[in-house]
């Protein structure tokens, strides 16, 4: 694969070219001023302070400084989500120790099609650097998106089919940002032309970076034991990555009614896997999406809204620049929700969704079959009001069936699973005064088993697995009760919360301590490297991991606030704290479940005077020795960072530039996630300077 450089000189200047109207930037981790927030991901659209649902909204100067490749690194330090982190190019949400198939990734509110839940070295076909906002739910709301939003859901915005008319007739933003943990270099723009009636959108963006420069060595002491070699050090090779992608839509805008919209989208990735050293991986994704909203057209109906998009998406691993195993995936997704007229003070929603999805993979490592998906679902969701009360209902049932092809290389033949799985939740939310709040919610889910988990039988190298699925599985049941205490004051918010969540059903991946060969496919006495006898190759064999329905049971608490210290003058400082902690317990077997995230904690000072802004805060993981048999234990950390900005604005409002800095992980230390399957031999980067510009008009 080839990495081109983006001219920096060009991208400034593009960007001091460019004009925008901008909010009064804020440091990241201080406590953020609360206009009204509205969570899309809930069809009543509620402020986010009233939201009766656990929420974590990024937009604007917060997620301008949290904006990485990844979606999963991008929101991994938000209250109660880490990530699956596999090098700098792919990771995936986690979200209070679930992750994969037990949570929900949307964008515009529809799903997300690739294969990124099957293996963490598969990045989220989606770009944080074209995103508006990205919304992560909890709760309630979740229901209506199915059992596999049994976690909850991370919805991305991208604005790509605009729903409301402008004023001006063009509209837009420039952005680019260096880092020098890897040399990335990341910009793009969006514009929108139009008027009240017609709105055109254009956007593209791109990132580029080398391999992740790491502090010391990049395997753990007992790794480079087992394999007689220190290892990589300084550097974690086959860490480059080069992403694109770029979006064009347009809506016609119905006045007061409402709009309807069309757009295309591409994303495309070529980034190298740090598993395996001479593995690159080729992603392509094109998607068609229709959205439209009539509002008070319809008898009965306060507003619809119907949601379609066609996805076609392929990657292609190459071993030393050799095509090998190929997936492809390939279907649409549709959703219509009705917002009916209020029923008294009840307000809600009813709709239905509807998927169909193929997928196939093909090649010598293909550990699925070929299989087809097709889901039907109708839900609803009521909200009732009542003095300081507000209390909400949600409920949903679908119809899944999965159809798998032959598997030669697993020696299974055809097979067919359906199920019907259902779930309800109910919230409340009591008002003590305009200050102080308690929620609390009560949900049971279930959700159908994955392709992957039903019927996988085979090697997955990328994670130095053998993956082995049962066609037997029930579907996953939970029942989780969710409490929160919430405070608001000026511009400043904070919350403690608790969640207790049982599994009567969990499917979790449990490494046997039985080893394979990945060649044959047999069973080898130990971990020891083989000598295959044909070719005289040395063959390093893998452990076998089952899916197994287990009981269990995962509980924690989370912690978010701010707090003003001082304020003369104009200039104001300000305290945010930040804290979670997750226990996941397999009740069956007495083991702790794998790849769950520490107690973290978190602080941070913020500074602010007129268009300056600046945080210096750290983000503190204890060590995770809760672990399960054949899973190692991993340090805890201290990442400690710094960031900057300064805002040029015309007075008056109108075009402005904004110049950010950050540096982070201060202390250089050797960071790994608990929850990536390469804690072991994939750290995170080491002290780095990331500075960047934004204009907008």
């Amino acid at each position: 694969m080839q990495f081109k450089k983006a001219p920096l000189a060009a991208m400034v200047a593009l960007i001091a070219g460019a004009f925008a109207q901008d909010t009064r930037a804020q440091a990241a981790g201080a406590p953020q001023p609360l206009p009204p927030t509205v969570v899309t991901a809930s069809p009543i659209g509620s402020d986010l302070f009233e939201t009766v649902e656990p929420v974590n909204v990024l937009r604007g100067q917060g997620l301008r400084l949290r904006q990485q490749p990844t979606l999963g690194e991008t929101v991994s330090q938000e209250v109660g989500v880490t990530s699956s982190y596999f090098g700098p190019n792919a990771s995936r949400p986690i979200i209070r120790g679930l992750g994969g198939f037990d949570i929900r990734l949307l964008q515009n509110g529809l799903g997300i099609t690739d294969v990124s839940a099957m293996s963490p070295d598969h990045t989220v076909a989606t770009s944080p650097f074209a995103a508006e906002a990205i919304e992560v739910v909890r709760g309630p709301a979740t229901i209506m998106y199915g059992g596999n939003a049994v976690g909850g859901v991370v919805n991305v915005i991208d604005g790509r089919i605009p729903q409301y008319g402008q004023s001006t007739p063009v509209q837009g933003a420039a952005q680019y940002r260096y880092n020098t943990e890897n040399s990335l270099q990341a910009g793009g723009m969006r514009v929108n032309a139009g008027n009240q009636a017609f709105v055109v959108h254009l956007d593209g963006y791109k990132s580029n970076n080398h391999d992740l420069q790491i502090p010391g060595n990049a395997w753990t002491g007992a790794v480079q034991d087992a394999r007689g070699s220190p290892g990589p050090s300084g550097t974690l090779p086959n860490s480059q990555g080069n992403t694109e992608t770029f979006g064009v839509g347009g809506s016609v805008m119905l006045g007061d009614r409402g709009y309807a919209g069309l757009s295309y989208s591409q994303f495309n990735s070529d980034y190298g896997t740090v598993a395996e050293e001479d593995v690159t991986i080729k992603l392509r994704q094109h998607a068609w999406n229709f959205a439209s909203e009539l509002r008070n057209t319809i008898p009965g109906l306060d507003a619809l809204r119907v949601k379609y998009i066609y996805t076609d998406y392929q990657h292609t691993e190459f071993e030393s620049g050799t095509a090998g195993t190929m997936f492809s995936s390939n279907g649409y997704n549709l959703r219509v929700e009705g917002l009916h007229v209020p029923i008294g003070p009840l307000r809600g929603a009813v709709g239905f969704e509807a998927a169909n999805i193929k997928f196939s993979a093909l090649g010598e490592e293909a550990f699925v079959p070929s299989t087809r998906t097709q889901d039907f679902a109708g839900f609803i969701y009521e909200e009732l009001p009542h003095g300081p009360w507000k209390f909400l209902f949600g409920g949903r049932v679908a119809s899944v069936k999965m159809d798998a092809a032959d598997f030669p290389q697993g020696g299974q033949p055809a097979a067919s699973r359906n199920f019907t799985p259902w779930s309800v939740a109910v919230g409340a939310l009591y008002a003590f005064n305009r200050q102080w709040g308690m929620t609390g919610n009560v949900s049971y889910t279930q959700r159908a088993p994955t392709v992957q988990e039903l019927f996988a039988n085979g090697p997955h190298l990328a994670t130095d697995q053998f993956v082995v699925g049962d066609q037997n599985l029930n579907q996953v049941e939970s029942t989780a009760v969710d409490l929160a205490l919430k405070w608001k004051s000026g511009l400043f918010a904070s919350s403690v919360a608790a969640f207790y969540n049982h599994f009567s059903n969990y499917i979790a991946l449990i490494p046997t301590g039985i080893f394979r060969n990945p060649d044959d496919r047999s069973v080898v006495p130990s971990a020891a490297p083989i000598v295959d006898p044909v070719t005289g190759d040395v063959v390093n064999p893998v452990q076998q991991f089952n899916y197994q329905g287990v009981r269990a049971r995962f509980w924690g608490i989370e912690l978010k606030g701010g707090l003003p210290i001082w304020s003369m003058g104009g200039q104001t400082l300000t305290l945010g704290l930040q804290g979670d902690y997750v226990n996941a317990q397999d009740l069956t077997n007495g083991q702790p479940l794998p790849f769950i995230p520490p107690l973290r904690a978190g602080a941070t000072l913020g500074y602010q005077r007129e268009a300056f802004t600046a945080g210096l805060g750290i983000l503190a993981a204890a060590a995770q020795t809760r672990v399960p048999q054949f899973q190692t234990t991993t340090a805890g950390y201290a990442n400690v960072f710094l960031n900057a900005s300064y805002l040029f604005k015309v007075p008056g409002g109108g075009p402005s530039l904004e110049v950010f800095l950050q540096a982070n992980n201060l202390l250089d230390q050797t960071i790994r996630y608990s929850t990536s399957e390469l804690k072991d031999i994939a750290p995170l980067g080491g002290r780095a300077l990331m500075a960047g510009v934004r204009g907008a008009f």
